[in-house]
C-alpha cells in the first residue's frame, strides 16, 4: 500500500496509535480494496447492502439522501481520513443514503466483520465513531429543526462558531449543498444571506462567515 494512504489511515480515529506494520498487517488478510471514483460517481447507492464501510483516502464527498418528490438532503461532507457506511456495513440494512464523490476519490473498503474478529480495541473504536456519528446527526437535527431560513442559518453558523472557537468560519459547501443540508431553496437562501448580510448580521466573502464574536462563545 502506498506510504501516503497509511498516513492518512493513521491519522483516522480507527486507526490512531498503530505503527505502519500493524496497519498492513491487519489490512492484508482482510480482502480490502482500495478503489478509485470519478468525480460525480456514486460510491454508494441508497437502497443497496454492502458488507463493507469505506474511509476516504483522498478527495471529497457528500453523504445525501433524494426525497420521494425529487428534492435532496446532504447528510454531511466527507474529506480525507472520514469513515462512513459503517453502521449500514455492521447491520447488512439496506443503505438509506448515498455517497457521491464530488471530486476524484480514492477509498479503501473494511469488513467491520474482520474488524470484530482481529482486535477488540478496533472494535471499540469503531462503536465511538458511530455514537459520534450519532451526536452529529442529532445536531443537523437541530439546525434544520427551526421554521425559518433565518433561524436554520444562524443554527448552522453557531455551531460551526462553536465548534472552531472562532467568529470567522468557513462552510464546506456552496450555495446549493448549503441550501440542501438546511433543507431550503437555494433562491430563497440567497436572498436571506443577502438581507442578513445587509443588516450587519453576518459578512459574507464566499464560503466565508463573519460572526459578532459572542457567537464563538456560544452566548
Amino acid at each position: 500500500m502506498d506510504n501516503k494512504y497509511i498516513k492518512i489511515i493513521k491519522g483516522t480515529p480507527l486507526f490512531h496509535g498503530m505503527s505502519d506494520e500493524e496497519i498492513v498487517q491487519f489490512l492484508r488478510p482482510d480482502g480490502s480494496g482500495i478503489k478509485s471514483f470519478h468525480k460525480n460517481s456514486y460510491i454508494f447507492h441508497a437502497g443497496d447492502k454492502t458488507a463493507y464501510f469505506g474511509i476516504l483516502l483522498e478527495g471529497k464527498a457528500l453523504i445525501e439522501r433524494d426525497e420521494l418528490w425529487g428534492g435532496r438532503s446532504i447528510i454531511a461532507p466527507l474529506e480525507a481520513g472520514q469513515l462512513f457506511g459503517e453502521v449500514y456495513a455492521c447491520t447488512g440494512e439496506p443503505l438509506g443514503v448515498s455517497v457521491c464523490a464530488k471530486e476524484q476519490c480514492t477509498v479503501l473498503f473494511l469488513s467491520p466483520e474482520s474488524i470484530i474478529k482481529e482486535s477488540s480495541t478496533l472494535t471499540a473504536r469503531l462503536l465511538k465513531i458511530t455514537a459520534m456519528k450519532n451526536l452529529r446527526l442529532n445536531e443537523k437535527i437541530q439546525v434544520i429543526t427551526p421554521r425559518t431560513i433565518r433561524e436554520r442559518v444562524m443554527a448552522y453558523l453557531s455551531s460551526l462558531a462553536k465548534k472552531s472557537g472562532s467568529h470567522i468560519v468557513t462552510t464546506n459547501f456552496d450555495r446549493q449543498q448549503l441550501a440542501d443540508f438546511l433543507c431550503v431553496d437555494r433562491s430563497a437562501l440567497s436572498t436571506e444571506l443577502g438581507k442578513m448580510h445587509r443588516e450587519g448580521l453576518i459578512v459574507l466573502k464566499g464560503r466565508e462567515f463573519i460572526l459578532p464574536e459572542n457567537c464563538s462563545r456560544g452566548t
